[in-house]
This record gives C-alpha cells, structure tokens and sequence, in this order.
C-alpha cells in the first residue's frame, strides 16, 4: 500500500500539523510506503516529505501522482471542492475534517461554492470526522452513513530525550520556579466576543488567582506568532498591555513555539487548561490526561473522558473550577491518571484497510472503535 498525504507539518506546530506528523511516524514505524506533501512548504526527502509550493500547482500536480490512496488534512476550501474531480480520475480519497473548519465555509460559503463543496465531499470513499457534531451535521445533509467517520485526532506522542532540551532554557527556569504550574496553548484568533482560544478568559483568571492569593503561575504556549496578521499582532499587543497593567507579568508567560511539542510542558504542569470557544476535541487535552495531569476544558465539543469542564466564556466557572483542583490537587491528580485515553492511530490504518482491501498492520493499543 502506497499513501498519499496531504497536509502541513510542524513547525508551525498546531493540532493538524502534530497529528500528521504522529501519524506519519506509526506509518514509519509499520514500513508503509507513503509520502507528504507538505502545505507548510518545507521539504524532507529522507522522511518522503515534499512541499506543494502553492495550491494552484498542487491542484495540477496531483493527477499525476501514483498512489493506492490519497487522504488529505488540507482545509483549504479550495483544495476540498477539487477532491471530487480527483475521485472522477479513478483515484481513491478520504478527508479528515479538523475541527469546525468545515461548518465554518458551509455558513460562509455563497449558494453555488456550498453546492460545489457538497456534491465534491459526497464522491469521496470516505469522510473522518474529528468530533461527532460535524459528523451529525454531515448525516443531517444527506450524506452516506457508511462513508463517515467520527476518529479523534489524537495520536499519542513518542517522547525523545532530548524534547525537554528542545524549551530555551529561561522557559525552563521559569516553570521550575512556579509553586503551581498552569499551562495552556493555541493561537492568537480574536473574535467579536473574545477570542477564540480563550486567552482573554486566562488573562482574567490570573487576575482571579493573585486577588485571591493563589500562588500559581501561567504559561501560554503560543502558537503561530511569526505568521500573525495585523488583527492578530494587534490584539496580542492588546493583551500584553493588559497583563502589564494588572501587574500579572510574575505570574503569566509567554512562551511563543516555533518548533518545540508540548508534552516536556505537560510534564512540568499541575494542571493544564483549554479555554477554546470553539473546538474539534482538544488533542492538548487528551495529552495532558495521557500524562496524569488534571484537564480543564470548555465545553465548547465534546472532550477526553475526564475532562474537567465549564461552561464556554463563563470566567467565574472557569475560576471555580482550577480553585477546586488547587485546594484538592491529589483527588484530581489521581482522577488524570485513571483516565484511560485512547489511540487513534489504528482506528485510521483500519480504514486505510478498508477502502484499499489490504492489509496494513499496526500494534493494537486497546483502541476502541469511533463509530461503534
């Protein structure tokens, strides 16, 4: 079996990226023949990573390319209303649909882009959906129940001796010194209420935990701070500002990755929290859990079984809740590393098996099936 992979790579980390790049190596570690063309446009021949250069040539390039099966991660619109041509071709294909990327063009997409997007997703053998409400919305529309999927993103990290080394060594410092470590991650994407991954709920609650004299410090990871519009710089600079000015530079840093995983964070954290107004799952979550440590996220989507959660954009829930893990921290520790997070590497290669009627195998990690 020949793979086709379409998608970005870390760096920039992200969810995507992080899932295609843990995903490529249980193919790796399988000896499954595959290749990636890499939308963050960085080249790799020994790990059989190739950039697309621009979608335009991509669209062009990919009729010629041989392969058993193509599954792409892109989200470009663009990229997704083509996928049915490339099926005309006699080619097979699946999509993994990230996130609320999807819902989000359908709402914005004019009457002939949305029936041009539909009608190329309905030719395609399979759709994997990273959380169930896309997939409801997907069988809502018609679509054939026995080519959509609900798999998690999540794949579980393999960690390396020297990913801690990886964090520049002031980082460091500064989570040794903390009494009581509180990590988050995303990107800077305001939106009209806030922004989309909640940093301005963390700003506030670190205002919360210094009023009340909790002696905590928080980290956020920030993703996809070289790649910032000039909305984007600018709310960041609107938040250092405020963070500045309610005296909580001592207690919240940021930390902008470029090429650094978070799990030698997680490992540092008492407790790690994912604010997101919007979401597909929270792989950071499922990785946190996977590690032992206590998980607080929004109900935004549906979460890892053992999931603290609180109501979307509710501050004083959200406060609540990390002053109950900090005062019973053993009851919640515990509680993480009884969690059982599951793998999804296997449930892929099972459909993989699937559409091409072969047989890759893959270690079976306990994995239950998504759509059971």
């Amino acid at each position: 079996m020949k793979l086709i992979l379409v998608g970005p790579l870390p760096p920039p980390i992200g969810g995507i990226s992080v899932h295609l790049e843990r995903l490529s190596g249980v193919l790796r570690a399988n000896q499954t023949e595959f290749v990636i063309f890499n939308e963050s446009n960085f080249a790799d021949p020994g790990r059989h990573i190739w950039p697309i250069g621009s979608y335009k040539k991509m669209i062009m390039k990919l009729p010629f390319v041989r392969g058993d099966l193509f599954h792409f991660h892109s989200i470009d619109p663009r990229m997704r209303m083509l996928l049915g041509f490339y099926k005309t071709l006699g080619k097979k294909v699946m999509l993994t649909i990230h996130g609320d990327s999807l819902a989000m063009q359908l709402a914005e997409a004019g009457p002939l882009e949305k029936k041009l997007l539909l009608a190329s997703l309905r030719r395609l053998d399979r759709i994997v959906c990273v959380n169930e409400a896309t997939t409801r919305m997907l069988l809502g529309l018609g679509f054939d129940p026995r080519r959509v999927r609900t798999v998690p993103a999540y794949i579980h990290p393999v960690e390396r001796a020297d990913g801690e080394a990886a964090i520049p060594a002031k980082v460091r410092r500064w989570m040794d010194e903390a009494d009581f470590l509180i990590s988050a991650n995303g990107f800077v994407r305001p939106l009209p209420e806030g922004d989309l991954y909640g940093i301005d709920l963390l700003v506030s609650l670190a205002k919360e935990l210094k009023d009340n004299r909790i002696r905590a410090r928080l980290l956020f990871v920030l993703l996809g701070a070289a790649d910032q519009n000039a909305e984007e710089r600018a709310y960041y600079g609107r938040m250092k500002q405020r963070i500045a000015k309610q005296g909580l530079s001592d207690m919240f840093y940021w930390y902008e990755a470029a090429a650094t995983e978070l799990y030698p964070i997680l490992k540092k954290s008492r407790l790690f929290i994912r604010p997101t107004r919007m979401d597909g799952y929270g792989v950071s979550v499922a990785e946190a859990l996977h590690f032992g440590v206590p998980a607080i996220a929004s109900d935004a989507c549906a979460r890892p079984q053992g999931t603290l959660l609180f109501p979307s954009g509710d501050l004083q829930a959200l406060a609540r809740q990390v002053r109950e893990v900090a005062q019973h921290y053993e009851k919640f520790k515990q509680a993480a590393q009884n969690a059982a997070i599951p793998d999804y590497a296997a449930d892929l290669i099972g459909i993989y098996n699937e559409i091409t009627g072969e047989r890759l195998p893959v270690e079976s990690i306990g994995m239950p099936r998504a759509n059971r």
